[in-house]
Parts: C-alpha cells; sequence; structure tokens
C-alpha cells in the first residue's frame, strides 16, 4: 500500500498506514533533501555541533602538545585520522537517518553475539567522561589565569573554575534545546578556527622545512605532556581526534532532532519501516544519505585543516623552548602555557584573546558528549523498559545522567589533580568502543536495512571506515597487551 496522498507508487508491504499518512506538503513521509548549497548548510547544525565538540577535544590538547614536543615529526597522523575516522561515523548517522532508529536501539535488537557492544557503548560514556578530566581542568586553568581567585570554600582557584564551569555547562544542556546548543557551537568554532589558523599561516616559514619528512610515518617520541609515546601516542590521537566517542555518539541524536530522513516520519508519530515507502520518498532517503555523507566530509576538512594549523602553529612557536625541554607543559596550566602561541606572533596583549577562544572552545566539547552521552542513557533505560515499570519520567534520566557525567571529571580533577594522564588513558581505553560501533553499525547496514538500494553502496568508504575501526581497536589493544 502507498504511503503518500496518492502520488507516489508505493512498494510497501500493507502495515495498516492510513491513505493520508503523510508529513510533507506534497503528501509524502520524506522531505526532500536540499538542493542548493544554501539549503545544505540548513542542515549543517549536527556537524557544527559535532565539530565544534570535537574541535575542543582532541584537537585543542592532543593536537597543539604533539605539536610542540615532537615539532613536524607524526604530523602525518593528522590526514589519516580525519579522513579515516569521519566514514566510520557516516554510516554511524547514515544507519540513523536511513533506518529511524539509532545504533543503540538497533544493537540491543541484534543476537547476543552483537549485542554485547551495547554495553560496551552504554558504559564507554563513563570512560569518555574520565577523558573530559582534561577538557574540564584546562578551561579553569585557563579562568584562573584571566580572573585569579583565592581560596573559596575549600577550594583552590581552579577549582572554584571547575565548579563554575560544571554549573554553566549544566545550565546549558539541562535546557535540552538543540538550537541553543547548536548556535553556540557552531559561532565558538569559528571564531577559535580563524584565530589558530592566522598563526599558522604567519608562522609558515618556522614549519614548512619540516613538513615533507613529517608526513612520512614514523613511530613517535615520548610527548611528556600527555604522558605518552610511540604506539600509545598513536592511539591517543586516534581516540581522541578526528571522531571522538562523545561527539561521535552524540552527533547520531543531533541528527534525530534535527529530523532528517527516516527520523522525519517517527518525529511526527509515524511507525513505518523502509518497506512502507514509496518509489519517490525511497530516493528521497537516498538523497538524505548524501546530504549526511556530504556533511561528514564538510566536517572533516575542517578537522583536518583545524589540526593541521594547530599542529604547525604548535611546532612553530613552542617547539624546543624551555616549558617544552623541562617537561613543564602539562597540569592544569597547559592552555596558559600555550599563549606563547599566540604572544610570540601578535604580542602579550593576544594571550588573553587566545584564552578566552579555547576556554570557550573546551566548553563546547563539554556541553556538546553531555548532552548527547545523556540521551544515549536515556533511550537506553527506555529500551530496558524504566518508564514503562516505573514512575520516572524520560526527563528526569536525562537531568541525573547530565549531572552524573559532568560529575565525574569535577570529581577526578579536584581529587587526582591529572587532567591530561586521564585524558590519554581515556582515550586508549574508550578507542576500541568506536571502532567496534564502526564495525556494529557497518553489518546492520548490510543486514537489517531491507531494501537493497538503500544500503551502503560506497566501497571506498565502507574500506575506509574498515580501517579506522580496525586502526581504533589494534593500537588500544597494542598498549594494553603489549
Amino acid at each position: 500500500m502507498g504511503t503518500e496522498t496518492g502520488t507516489g507508487t508505493g512498494t510497501g508491504t500493507g502495515t495498516g498506514l492510513a491513505d493520508d499518512a503523510a508529513v510533507t506538503d506534497d503528501g509524502y513521509l520524506i522531505s526532500e533533501p536540499p538542493e542548493t548549497l544554501r539549503g545544505f548548510f540548513d542542515y549543517m547544525g549536527p556537524a557544527w555541533v559535532f565539530t565544534a565538540s570535537q574541535i575542543g577535544g582532541g584537537e585543542a590538547l592532543s593536537v597543539p602538545i604533539g605539536g610542540a614536543y615532537l615539532g613536524m615529526e607524526a604530523i602525518w597522523l593528522i590526514p589519516l585520522i580525519t579522513f579515516t575516522k569521519i566514514f566510520g561515523q557516516y554510516y554511524l548517522v547514515r544507519y540513523g537517518v536511513m533506518s529511524g532508529d539509532t545504533f543503540l536501539d538497533a544493537l540491543y535488537d541484534q543476537p547476543a553475539w552483537l549485542r554485547w557492544i551495547f554495553y560496551y557503548v552504554f558504559l564507554g560514556g563513563i570512560v569518555y567522561a574520565i577523558g573530559l578530566s582534561g577538557h574540564l581542568g584546562e578551561t579553569a586553568g585557563a579562568a584562573q589565569n584571566l580572573l585569579p581567585v583565592g581560596g573559596v570554600a575549600g577550594l583552590n582557584g581552579t577549582g572554584f573554575w571547575m565548579v563554575v564551569t560544571v554549573l554553566a555547562g549544566l545550565g546549558v544542556v539541562l535546557l535540552r534545546s538543540y538550537d541553543v546548543l547548536e548556535r553556540l557551537a557552531t559561532v565558538l568554532l569559528w571564531v577559535f578556527l580563524f584565530l589558530i589558523a592566522a598563526v599558522s599561516v604567519l608562522t609558515v616559514g618556522d614549519w614548512a622545512g619540516g613538513l615533507t619528512n613529517g608526513l612520512v610515518p614514523t613511530v613517535p617520541g615520548y610527548v611528556n605532556g600527555l604522558g605518552v609515546g610511540g604506539i600509545a601516542f598513536v592511539a591517543t590521537m586516534f581516540g581522541w581526534i578526528g571522531a571522538g566517542f562523545g561527539p561521535t555518539v552524540s552527533y547520531v541524536w543531533f541528527a534525530k532532532d534535527k529530523v532528517m530522513g527516516m527520523f522525519e516520519p517517527q518525529d511526527k508519530g509515524y511507525d513505518v519501516s523502509e518497506e512502507d515507502l514509496s518509489e519517490e520518498e525511497i530516493e528521497r532517503l537516498k538523497g538524505w544519505s548524501d546530504i549526511v555523507l556530504w556533511q561528514n566530509i564538510v566536517s572533516s576538512i575542517l578537522l583536518g585543516v583545524f589540526s593541521f594549523f594547530m599542529w604547525t602553529a604548535a611546532a612553530a612557536t613552542l617547539h624546543d623552548t624551555q616549558i617544552v625541554q623541562s617537561g613543564e607543559l602539562g597540569g592544569f596550566e597547559v592552555i596558559p602555557q600555550m599563549a606563547t602561541i599566540f604572544t610570540s606572533v601578535y604580542g602579550d596583549w593576544s594571550a588573553f584573546v587566545f584564552l578566552l577562544s579555547v576556554m570557550a572552545a573546551l566548553f563546547s566539547t563539554l556541553i556538546g558528549p553531555l548532552y548527547g552521552m545523556s540521551r544515549l542513557w536515556e533511550d537506553a533505560f527506555a529500551i530496558h523498559g524504566l518508564f514503562e515499570r516505573t514512575d520516572i519520567s524520560r526527563e528526569t534520566v536525562f537531568r541525573a545522567t547530565v549531572v552524573f557525567f559532568a560529575a565525574i571529571p569535577l570529581a577526578l580533577n579536584l581529587v587526582v589533580e591529572a587532567p591530561l594522564f586521564l585524558f590519554s588513558v581515556s582515550g586508549i581505553l574508550f578507542a576500541p568502543a568506536v571502532g567496534l560501533m564502526y564495525i556494529a553499525a557497518l553489518y546492520m547496514s548490510f543486514d537489517t536495512v531491507p531494501l537493497p538500494e538503500l544500503r551502503p553502496q560506497r566501497t571506498w568508504a565502507v574500506g575506509l571506515a574498515l580501517f579506522a575501526a580496525a586502526a581504533l581497536i589494534g593500537t588500544a589493544a597494542w598498549n594494553v597487551l603489549g
């Protein structure tokens, strides 16, 4: 039976849908994907939020520290990671847009040999929250440098600013407004990107000579600021840059909130599958797959270019300096210490601009994953029937998990006071979860999507996604077992 109001040729198998079942003004369940550049950018919101969240993570911490300690050595990791991991993420988001189900919901319905990844991803949120210690600690360290405060309620100045940062992040996330999150993340992203790009360009004479050798794959040396070297540094980079666990998980829910593809009829309350769609709706759905692909490609280019700027700027201004040779580029003072990237080019006044920009980027990394991981846990509890068996509401669970994920890095920073070490360990531990998500999403895209024309068609993209999955799992296993 057709699912539109008479304008399509329906290929459905008969699900009891009403003849007037439609979402769009022209009588279809699936809207036409944008065909203009302006229309495409109207749907770039999920990618902007993802990119802002990712840049404030690995790109703003591990990348410049790598450039500071290694110079141009190991910059080959930037294009390799950013232009392979993005395709694994693409298939995660694509699966939801094609099916109307998030990968988490779909994983739970799989056989036991695959379903265990559901729980690994679920618990991976805790491991990722440990890594947020780096973002929270460095944001607070920068704030303390800008506006020093003494002891407050038993906390030192950095501890005070960590509490303030967490409360500010909770204030944004608990609004549960995707629009607020999207607009804030987009503004912060572009401010930071332009600032660091200018420094990289102005210092090109200091790093260009080492670029050719740096693009040749070699095992990196020891990076004292992160407490890792060799394959452990590679694993840290694979875990955190390109598409980290938190932003990747969050991206799926951002796309759902943007009601793209099959999320559209689901959002309107229609219980439909791909087999219920007309030929026109199937073509539209394939168009939404292309939109998701281009979203990810644009995001990948931004991440790659930004990481390149960040690495080269740090290599030009910090490498072989006293602060790096002494091993002092670490702790809660990393961001203030990295202000040299700007002051050596513009002068002391630019440190203020730099600190504000990095704080904004790190803050966007906190709020994006807090939102996405809390949505993940909310849906996981729904799958297990919590809201049907109890009087607990989804809103209550969402709020509780937001507070829980914010409390983990705050507590660890106050007790351990080693934000970048926790950042590195977390990246190594959750990397396999990201790789397994890629593999699971690809498997389900072929196994559970009923229509062949809606399954992955680009062999090269599948190959790059599988490579990224293997690298994530393999480098982490090397560190744990080697």
